[in-house]
Parts: structure tokens; sequence; C-alpha cells
């Protein structure tokens, strides 16, 4: 517990950077995401918050309908948080993250090129 009040306590401009951040373009364009911001489309993240939501209310099918990559995107946040935070693991999480940015990219641009998700 002491470690996660060390990292808030060092990172707390950032953390409230982020929430102005999230706060101020939520009301001035009605999203946060700024890649849709600056190019009018929708991101490879796109759906994310949404499933997240849906997976927390229970709805599986609905989350997967919003982005499936949510599951890859929580198994890795677990992992990061025991490794953090209660005990090092023998995985290597920077390896996880960027399998998970490959998964998250493969499945934009089969939607985006192809119009046809994996799933």
């Amino acid at each position: 517990m002491n470690k996660l009040i060390k990292d808030i306590k060092n990172n707390l401009i950032v953390i409230i950077f982020i929430i102005i951040y999230f706060a101020l373009t939520k009301i001035i364009f009605g999203y946060s995401c700024i890649f849709r911001i600056l190019f009018h489309i929708k991101c490879p993240g796109c759906g994310l918050t949404r499933a997240l939501k849906s997976l927390l209310k229970g709805d599986i099918t609905k989350a997967m309908h919003y982005n499936y990559s949510i599951i890859f995107w929580l198994i890795l946040l677990i992992i990061f948080i025991i490794n953090r935070y209660i005990k090092p693991l023998k995985v290597n999480v920077l390896v996880l993250f960027i399998i998970t940015v490959l998964i998250t990219l493969i499945r934009y641009i089969l939607i985006v090129f192809f119009n046809e998700p994996i799933f």
C-alpha cells in the first residue's frame, strides 16, 4: 500500500492534468479521445471504456461488441498491479503490453480497412 501511495504522490501533477484534460475535452468536444478530436475518426481503442462499463455490469457479450481487446487490457492491468504492488512475477510486463497493443491495432486495421473484426 505504501508503494501505491508513493506512486500517486510522485505522479499527482500528471493525474490532475489527465483529470482536467478529460473533463475539458468532454465538455468542449463531447468525447475525450485525442485521436478523434484531431483526425475525426475512431481510434484503435475506441469502445474500450464502454466495454469496461459493460464488463463491470456483467454483460460480456456487449463488452465484446464494443471492443474485445478489453480482455487483453484487463489481463495486462491485473498482471501489472500484482507485479507492482503485491508480488513480483516472472512475467515481462513490457512484452505483454506490446502484445496487447498489437492485438488492439490488428483489430483496428481489420475493422477500418476490411470492415471485418476477428470475432
